[in-house]
Formats: structure tokens, sequence, C-alpha cells
């Protein structure tokens, strides 16, 4: 994807980017800040566990002036959550360090979300310059890849234009006031996270915005997830799944009132299917992802259970 870095953006409300990262992949985050180089009327925040140092004499060689909130520990949700707090825009960009802005991204996103006062949130389109390596796209089976997408339809996602529900990735422009009301990430929990942002789009559309998706705005993400998930999976062990697994869970149960019977669905996937799932983002079959079974059941059920106590107790029901 061919970005250049001319926009003319001069005029309209304050706007805060938000750069959410461990400070690990300085390369990642000096193509970022490549790409947004000639914004104009914003901040850039670059919430970050590490390196804080590094990334202040990175933002000095591009001649870009920038907060950097150094943690010291890294919580996807924590961390984000600091930075918008500690942001001035009355707009707010929440990026991951892994994509890169086409010239005009913000103009676009602006325009998008100034289309209708009740849009709380717009996401750009994400191309993938990479595609996929999975075993699933590699194959020319189709009996595999119709199993896969009927295995796949458990899952909460595949729930969401049924219920007119828009989710966003971390490449979206919203409201200060929108982010606020919603509550902003939930920090109740502890990494490995995954689905905090689709939790977030949910809970923003239960405070009564919209979330749209702004189709004009094009960004490239550079990360496999799914692949790199699979990946850490293997690396860490099934103990680190398991956990991941109740996260994911988690974040979906909690909105039983919006999915209804689909995050038992989901829930039921994450226990039995996840690692058969698992297998299948894997460039080649790894028989210990059978190991993973039981942890993707406890850690399914322990996330379904805590979901729908969560979705009680701001209900009032318990």
């Amino acid at each position: 994807m061919a970005i250049s870095n001319h926009i003319a953006f001069h005029r309209g409300p304050y706007i805060s980017i938000i750069i959410n990262t461990t400070g690990k992949n300085i390369a990642s985050i000096r193509r970022l800040l490549h790409s947004i180089q000639d914004f104009r009327n914003h901040e850039v925040i670059i919430a970050t566990e590490s390196n804080g140092d590094k990334l202040l004499e990175l933002c000095k060689e591009l001649h870009m002036e920038c907060v950097v909130i150094e943690t010291g520990y890294w919580n996807r949700c924590r961390t984000a959550n600091l930075a918008v707090i500690k942001s001035r825009g009355e707009l707010v960009v929440l990026l991951e360090d892994d994509v890169e802005l086409e010239a005009s991204w913000l103009s676009k996103m602006v325009k998008c979300i100034n289309a209708e006062s009740r849009i709380g949130c717009t996401y750009s389109t994400v191309i993938n310059p990479f595609g996929s390596e999975s075993m699933a796209a590699k194959t020319s089976k189709k009996i595999l890849r119709f199993i896969t997408k009927a295995i796949n339809a458990l899952r909460a996602h595949y729930h969401f234009a049924r219920k007119g529900l828009n989710v966003f990735s971390l490449t979206v422009l919203c409201r200060r006031e929108a982010l606020l009301r919603a509550g902003l990430f939930d920090m109740n929990v502890e990494e490995p996270i995954v689905a905090e942002d689709y939790d977030l789009a949910l809970r923003i559309q239960k405070a009564g915005y919209r979330v749209t998706l702004c189709t004009e705005a094009k960004a490239a993400h550079y990360t496999l997830h799914t692949y790199k998930r699979a990946m850490l999976a293997l690396k860490k062990g099934p103990k680190w799944w398991g956990k991941l697994i109740e996260n994911d869970t988690y974040f979906f149960a909690k909105h039983y009132d919006l999915l209804g019977i689909a995050v038992l669905m989901h829930s039921l996937y994450n226990a039995f299917f996840s690692p058969f799932a698992l297998l299948l983002k894997l460039r080649e079959p790894n028989i210990n992802v059978l190991l993973y079974f039981p942890y993707s059941v406890k850690g399914s059920f322990a996330g379904f259970l805590r979901g729908i106590l969560t979705y009680r107790h701001f209900r009032g029901d318990n």
C-alpha cells in the first residue's frame, strides 16, 4: 500500500492521536509516526510500557512534538485509558502501533464522524498487505474450508450484522464524550487481553451513540494478529491460551442484553472449537495443540460466568 504524506488539514476540532504500544517495535512506530507527520491541529500521545526515551528521540528525529506516557507495565486497557484521560482533544484517535495511515486519513475520518452528531466513533477500512498464511487459507480442500466456516458461525462476531451492531479495531476516531460516557476500556482484566475494542464499541452503542465504518479512509495493518496470537500460544503455553479465552469470552458474555444466545454459542465455540481454529491458523500442524483443550474449556466457562455476573450487576439484578 503506497502511502504519501501530503495533506491539507488546517481547520476543525482539536484532535488527540493516541498510539497504544509496548514500545518494543520501534520500526513500526517510526512508520506510523511518519504517516501522520503532516496532519494538522492535533497532539500525538504515545502510551507505552517501555522505551519512553527512545520514543521521544524518535519524535525529535521526525521533528514532531509528542507526549510520551511510559507506564512501566503492559495492560492495553489501562495504558490506553491513561492516555485518553490525559488527552486534550474533542476528538480522540486510537491506534495500535503496527498500522500506517494514508495521507488523507484524518480529514476523511473527521468528515465521517461529523456527518451526524449521534456518531460516537467511526473506524477506517483496514488493508492487510500480507494476506493470510494459515493452513486454512493455503489449503485447497473445500471440506476443510466448509467446516471452518460452519464452526466460525458460532462466534459472536457473526451476529453483529443481524443485531445491527458495529464494532471496531484500533484504527478508530471517537468523540471524547462518547468514550467517557461509555466508561473507557474495561480495566477489570489483565493480559493477555483480546476483544477489549469490541467491548468498548458495544458499550458506546449502549450509551446511545452510533459506530460507523468510514469506507473512504484507508489504513494498512502490518501484523497478522490471528497468526501472531497462535504463535504466542505455542510459545507461552496452554495456561496463557486459557486466560486469553477467558478474557475473550468475558468481553462478549457481559453483553447478553445485546447479543442474546450468541454469547452462549460464542462460549461453546471458545471452549470446544478454539483449539481446532488455533491449529488452522498455524502454517504447519502441531500436535501440542491437543494440550490446549482443557484450558479452553476452563477459560471459556470462567469467562462466561464472569461476564454474565457483570451483566446482572450493571442491571441491578443480583
